[in-house]
């Protein structure tokens, strides 16, 4: 029987085979159970409405670029499992759709997509099983699913393809939307769509308009002033990463200003060609831009070296909001410069 056909049957008569744990562990809407194929065919819609930034990954793509190793380290960070979970993330994780919220802080939820082993990762929560962040992973109960927590991250097994995580927070108000409401899309379809596009490894969207730590960020950043979103896709293609985009301002005089602030921007690499020169990282990129009434449409090629330089300065910022640390540091997000 085909996979899909046997998870089918597994949740019509879960209340009495047993069969498939994770169609246990369903979440409730209304007292009935969410059909896991239905998780499965639309990650996105168990997302929490309005997220600030929203980005894709495809993880395989990821993996088999030269980041690979990077990648690893920051799906362990979002996903806290390991050999005693039966989970190796290149080998497991295809997909990772993830957003950064507003909510009380800087607060993240994502959806893994590809095949996690239910009954391991429910031993390793009982055994309280050391994780690759040195603190155990336990399971508690909220919402009638089982939440997996290791320090400040939560997970909930959503089907044995797909895994809901998230700060406290963000796993909160992820889960208590589902329990109340439709599994449906609340996310802006201006994002989702990005998600879509053809031939991309990687996709990112932001919202900025009326973000008051983006307003705060003006001052260190010129450019941001107006910005009101943000597009960007991606790919791992020569010269190591190549990502193309615009900057969508509030009118055309702040596209301009934006197109000079980030002119100036790039004229302060001279030092990172520095660090470049001693080695340190490969050829610092530069951004070719072009202005369309109110959007700054850009292209950027990334060599391997400094786009690792790049992903490992993403790492620092997941370590530190999946710590619960404050984040610092001029290269952060504005929305994590709170």
């Amino acid at each position: 029987m085909h996979f899909g056909a046997a998870l089918a049957l597994c949740a019509a008569i879960s209340a009495t085979s047993g069969c498939g744990g994770a169609d246990q562990n369903l979440l409730l809407l209304g007292g009935n159970q969410i059909d896991p194929l239905a998780v499965d065919r639309d990650p996105l819609a168990a997302l929490p409405s309005n997220p600030v930034m929203l980005g894709y990954i495809d993880a395989g793509e990821m993996f088999r670029s030269a980041l690979g190793p990077d990648v690893n380290q920051l799906v362990t960070m979002i996903l806290p499992l390991g050999p005693e979970s039966n989970f190796v993330p290149s080998r497991d994780v295809r997909k990772v759709y993830g957003g950064i919220y507003a909510m009380q802080g800087a607060d993240f939820c994502a959806v893994l997509q590809g095949d996690f082993d239910v009954a391991s990762i429910r031993r390793a929560a009982e055994a309280r099983t050391m994780v690759a962040s040195k603190v155990p992973l336990i399971r508690t109960r909220y919402s009638d699913v089982d939440l997996y927590t290791a320090g400040n991250v939560g997970f909930v097994v959503l089907s044995s393809h797909t895994v809901l995580s998230g700060n406290e927070t963000g796993m909160r108000r992820a889960l208590d939307r589902l329990r109340r409401d439709k599994l449906v899309r609340t996310i802006p379809k201006w994002m989702t769509e990005l998600t879509d596009t053809p031939g991309t490894a990687f996709t990112l969207a932001g919202d900025f308009g009326g973000q008051s730590a983006v307003d705060a960020a003006t001052s260190k950043m010129p450019f941001l002033v107006g910005l009101q979103k943000f597009r960007a896709i991606g790919n791992f293609k020569d010269p190591g990463m190549n990502t193309a985009g615009s900057f969508t301002y509030a009118d055309t005089p702040s596209a301009a200003n934006g197109a000079v602030q980030l002119a100036d921007l790039q004229k302060l690499t001279g030092f990172m060609s520095l660090l470049s020169s001693l080695g340190l990282f490969g050829t610092v990129p530069t951004m070719q831009v072009e202005q369309r009434n109110n959007d700054l449409a850009f292209t950027m090629p990334v060599e391997g070296s400094f786009a690792r330089f790049m992903l490992g300065m993403v790492k620092d910022l997941a370590a530190k909001a999946t710590s619960g640390a404050p984040p610092s540091g001029t290269w952060a997000w504005p929305l994590l410069n709170r």
